[in-house]
């Protein structure tokens, strides 16, 4: 065992395998070629005297000396970022690093709009995958799979950093130009009047908010449909009398550039009490997560300029 050999890269590459058991998912991850993973797990293996991950059908497995040797390099790898975070400065400009952002469908444009125009300008070697989000992303959070994800309120916080972007404080009415609920007071009675098409990202919701509250007053409401894809709820309100709602600003900007899509701010009292029907034990909103993992110094600067460049952005839609 020659402990000399052992660098900062090699120990990042053990921690990463430990957790994809794949070294395609770490390549990808890092940044790198695979051939260059193979070449550092080559020089681990020798550092250590031991095959450390096994190669089965399914991806690697560890053997009982990676298993052992794993809290160790997880702490080494922590102190190594402690240090640079605290007494090294950080220069965007030559920093590198791929990053893979997930959002619902109502927050993927602001997120490439954030990227292009305030991030790559300081950080230009740093590279994006940004993705719809359609399923439950927090296990692949948890693991390091996904750098960061913009969802609302409901998700799983086990090993989960999260910061609230923005509260929801407003629902947005959505019908078709010149549909009879805009000339009608906006009441639970009067919205119920119509079919509803739901805007709903993989059931974070059991059932449209409108639906749980006239359930509870004993009021009947038609919920024909549901999808995560605004241009396709944006469709379905133009091709039929259906009406639909959303908490997200980005949605009203973007059906009001829709022509023939009409949007309304919802009365205060009637949006507090869609909002009540929403418990999962925290505060109704959108929020910015990430995995406990990663904390290098380029995550974090890219975690504060998302979050910072996001939030306005949504203040910035709601003015206008």
């Amino acid at each position: 065992m020659n402990i000399d050999k052992l660098d900062y890269q090699s120990l990042i590459i053990f921690e990463s395998i430990s957790r994809h058991l794949n070294a395609g998912l770490v390549a990808n991850e890092l940044g790198i070629s695979i051939s260059s993973v193979s070449r550092h797990l080559g020089i681990l293996r020798d550092i250590f005297n031991d095959v450390l991950f096994i190669r089965r059908a399914q991806g690697f497995v560890l053997s009982d000396k990676a298993v052992q040797l794993l809290p160790y390099i997880k702490q080494l790898l922590h102190d190594y970022q402690v240090i640079k975070h605290n007494h090294i400065h950080f220069n965007p400009l030559t920093a590198k690093g791929h990053f893979k952002i997930y959002a619902y469908n109502e927050f993927t444009y602001v997120i490439n709009k954030v990227i292009n125009q305030q991030i790559l300008p300081q950080a230009p070697n740093l590279t994006f995958e940004v993705r719809t989000l359609s399923s439950d992303c927090s296990r692949a959070i948890e693991h390091g799979e996904i750098d960061f994800a913009v969802v609302y309120e409901n998700f799983k916080d086990h090993k989960i950093i999260h910061e609230m972007l923005s509260p929801t404080e407003d629902l947005f009415l959505i019908a078709k130009e010149g549909h009879a609920v805009f000339s009608e007071e906006f009441t639970l009675e009067n919205l119920c009047q119509y079919d509803y098409f739901a805007m709903d990202n993989y059931n974070d919701l059991s059932q449209p908010l409108i639906a749980q509250l006239a359930k509870q007053q004993g009021i009947a409401v038609n919920v024909i449909g549901a999808t995560d894809n605004i241009a396709a709820l944006s469709r379905h309100i133009l091709d039929s009398r259906a009406i639909s709602m959303s908490c997200n600003v980005f949605t009203r900007e973007f059906c009001e550039i829709i022509k023939g899509l009409r949007t309304a701010t919802l009365p205060s009292q009637l949006t507090a009490h869609l909002l009540k029907q929403i418990n999962v034990g925290r505060r109704v909103g959108n929020y910015l997560i990430s995995s406990e993992i990663n904390q290098s110094t380029t995550h974090h600067w890219l975690k504060q300029q998302l979050f910072n460049n996001i939030r306005d952005e949504w203040y910035l839609a709601m003015k206008r």
